[in-house]
């Protein structure tokens, strides 16, 4: 039975040593994210401001429709982050609930421990502790029995004492964490009605549609508009081409291969990737002529047609390098492959990945949305090699 209780005290002890090494590491975590949540809404309230500015003197409704989208975007991260938080915060709640628990178990025997000494030392006589030291056989073990038996005193009442202490402060953090979780529970509501009403907005600025595809100017800066989006993409992969040798490092490990297979691992898949989406391609790869204005623009990948809310996949495994919001494509996502492959996701919704986190081939990334599209719900995707756009249609599956 004695070895039973040790067992069970050690076990508990672990148990809460190692919740609380996890709460310390989820509130480095929840502060981060903290600090996260503080920039969005510092980003939305300049946007905000930037808008009321504008407002007034707004004459293109294509500008005003692409500002109300950034907007529609930033408050949809904002929501995306304040529930990441919230699920870190519950984390949290359930490691103090089990620090809290293992205490209480370790106070419930050290109790049982006490009563069980209390009843053999009545049943023994007030001087059993006495006769114990007169049965030593001489001075020396006197002294050292008297000396283990206050020190277990000693020791069991200052345990007691410590353990009471702890199960009361991991109480007391666990009813604060809770107001916390209900404070982020509240935030997650005005967002979401927020969230709701922009959308509203949206749907009626939408009605406007008709009239920018008949305003020459309008589509002029539509084509000027996919232009600069293009040259941000370009940018975007220029910058991330002088770092990919510590991403390719990182793929490597994760498909346990070595850095020279890692970097073949791309090429490899030509003609045999499946598509992101289901759907049907509405704007092929590269030169594309607008009948209306007689114009050529280029098309750096593919544009699907989808139903909204369609689920978005990687193509293969990689790094997330850029969640980004980029006008005339909208929310957008890039996945580094290694050794310079890199695809892009554009017009999206609903993102479900964070920067810099490890993607597997099929997972879903993303909704297909339409921010930034004028044309409806719609996936632009896009395949890189190095500094170099490429067709998708021959990576992607026949």
């Amino acid at each position: 039975m004695m070895r039973f209780s040790l067992t069970i005290v050690l076990i508990v002890f672990v148990l809460a040593i190692t919740g609380h090494a996890q709460t310390e590491d989820l509130d480095e975590k929840i502060e981060t994210q903290a600090n996260k949540l503080e920039q969005l809404r510092k980003d939305i309230d300049k946007l905000n401001a930037e808008i009321a500015g504008k407002k007034k003197t707004e004459k293109s409704t294509l500008k005003s429709l692409r500002r109300l989208e950034r907007q529609i975007a930033m408050i949809t991260d904002l929501k995306r982050e304040l529930i990441r938080e919230r699920s870190m915060k519950q984390q949290q709640i359930d490691v103090l609930q089990a620090t809290v628990d293992a205490n209480a178990a370790k106070i419930m025997i050290m109790k049982e421990r006490y009563a069980r000494r209390a009843l053999k030392a009545y049943k023994m006589g007030t001087q059993r502790d006495v006769e114990l030291l007169l049965s030593a056989e001489d001075f020396n073990e006197v002294m050292r029995r008297g000396m283990y038996f206050g020190a277990i005193h000693r020791a069991e009442q200052q345990l007691l004492n410590d353990l009471e202490a702890l199960i009361t402060e991991n109480t007391r953090n666990q009813e604060r964490l809770q107001g916390r979780l209900a404070e982020v529970d509240q935030n997650i509501s005005e967002e979401e009605r927020t969230a709701r009403q922009l959308s509203q907005k949206k749907k009626k600025r939408n009605a406007d549609l008709k009239k920018l595809k008949k305003d020459q100017r309008s589509l002029n800066q539509q084509i000027a508009e996919k232009k600069s989006a293009i040259e941000k993409i370009e940018k975007l992969i220029a910058d991330l081409e002088s770092q990919k040798q510590e991403r390719l490092r990182e793929l490597a490990r994760r498909r346990g291969m070595t850095m020279e297979q890692a970097a073949g691992a791309f090429a490899k898949t030509r003609g045999q990737l499946s598509w992101p989406v289901d759907g049907r391609v509405v704007a092929n790869f590269g030169n594309q002529k607008n009948e209306r204005l007689g114009t050529i623009t280029n098309n750096p990948g593919i544009d699907i047609a989808a139903a909204k809310g369609k689920p978005v996949r990687a193509v293969m495994d990689g790094i997330v390098v850029a969640i980004t919001w980029i006008p005339s494509f909208g929310n957008t996502i890039i996945l580094d492959h290694g050794a310079g492959y890199y695809t892009v996701y554009a017009h999206l919704e609903e993102i479900q990945v964070s920067m810099n986190a490890y993607v597997l081939r099929d997972q879903i990334i993303a909704k297909v949305g339409d921010t930034g599209s004028l044309d409806g719900a719609k996936l632009h995707f896009e395949v890189w090699q190095g500094d170099k756009k490429v067709d998708p249609r021959l990576w992607l599956k026949k």
